[in-house]
C-alpha cells in the first residue's frame, strides 16, 4: 500500500511540475516595421526629419515620439533584453523585449524604408508559418518568424501598389496544409496597422488560415499606441470585441477624437 501511495505521489508531483509555466514555450510576438520613407514609398510626404527610411533614429514609425521604439521604451511592462543592428542593410535595427510579468518575448524589427517589399514579403511568409527565425540571447534562443504566436506589420500599405500575388506562391493555401498545420495556423494571429489593410491584406492572409486580430478599414496613422493597446489586451485574454475597443480608444485618445474610432478598426477579414 505504501508503495502504491508513493507511486501516486510521484506521478502527481511530476504532473504538477510539467504543468508549470516555466516548462512551456514562451509566447512570442514578432513586429515588422517598414520605416516611413518619402523617397522610396508612394506616401503623402511627411517632414524630412521623420521621413528618411534609412534613419531609424528619428523615423516616424520607429524613433519619433509615437514610433515603436520610443513609445515602447516608456512602457514599464516591457524590458529591453537585447538590441541588434544587422549588417544586411535591409533590417537596420531589431530589439528583443521581455514582458516583466508574463513569459512573453517581443521581437521588433525596423526595416529600411527602401525595402518595404521585403518587409511585406517577410510578414506574409511569417503569417504562412514559413521562415522560422531564431534569436539568440545570452541564456536562451527565442523562436519567432513563422513560429511566432502573433505577427504584426506596421507601415505603408504597399499592397495598394503591388498585387499580393507577388508575395504569395499559389501552393501556400489552406487546403494544402496538413491537419496539424491547419490547427497550428488557427491558433496564430496576424495584425496589420496600415491604411485600409482589411481590403488589401485579406486575400493573402485569409488563404493562409491565420486568425486576424486587428485590420483597418480606412486611412490611419500606424503609430505604436494602438499596437500597444492591442498587445496588452490580447495578452490579457480579452475578446476580439474588447481588443478592438481598446485599440480604437487608444487611437482616439492620441488623435484627439471625440469617441473611440471603431469605424477604423476591425477584427475580421472582408467577405
Amino acid at each position: 500500500m505504501k508503495a502504491i501511495k508513493s507511486q501516486l505521489w510521484l506521478a502527481t508531483t511530476i504532473y504538477f511540475i510539467l504543468s508549470l509555466p516555466c516548462f512551456a514555450d514562451p509566447k512570442v510576438i514578432h513586429v515588422l516595421v517598414a520605416l516611413c520613407d518619402n523617397k522610396y514609398q508612394k506616401i503623402a510626404p511627411v517632414p524630412k526629419a521623420i521621413g528618411n527610411g534609412q534613419n531609424p533614429k528619428n523615423n516616424l514609425y520607429w524613433g519619433a515620439a509615437y514610433g515603436f521604439k520610443t513609445y515602447f521604451s516608456k512602457q514599464k511592462e516591457w524590458q529591453i533584453v537585447q538590441i541588434n543592428r544587422p549588417k544586411s542593410g535591409i533590417i537596420l535595427e531589431e530589439i528583443i523585449y521581455k514582458h516583466q510579468d508574463k513569459d512573453v518575448y517581443l521581437i521588433a524589427q525596423a526595416y529600411n524604408g527602401k525595402y518595404i517589399n521585403d518587409t511585406v514579403d517577410d510578414f506574409i511568409d511569417y503569417s504562412a508559418g514559413k521562415k522560422v527565425k531564431a534569436f539568440k540571447l545570452s541564456d536562451k534562443t527565442i523562436i519567432a518568424g513563422g513560429s511566432a504566436d502573433l505577427v504584426v506589420y506596421i507601415g505603408h500599405d504597399s499592397l495598394m501598389e503591388w498585387s499580393w500575388k507577388k508575395y504569395l506562391p499559389d501552393s501556400w493555401r489552406w487546403d494544402t496544409l496538413s491537419k496539424e498545420q491547419q490547427e497550428k495556423q488557427k491558433s496564430r494571429y496576424a495584425a496589420v496597422f496600415a491604411c485600409k489593410s482589411q481590403q488589401y491584406f485579406t486575400p493573402p492572409l485569409s488563404r493562409l488560415g491565420i486568425t486576424p486580430l486587428i485590420l483597418t478599414l480606412h486611412r490611419m496613422a500606424p503609430e505604436a499606441y494602438s499596437v500597444n493597446a492591442m498587445i496588452n489586451s490580447w495578452l490579457n485574454g480579452e475578446s476580439k470585441a474588447d481588443i478592438r475597443l481598446k485599440v480604437a480608444s487608444a487611437y482616439s485618445q492620441y488623435q484627439k477624437l471625440s469617441k473611440p474610432a471603431l469605424h477604423i478598426f476591425t477584427t475580421e477579414y472582408s467577405q
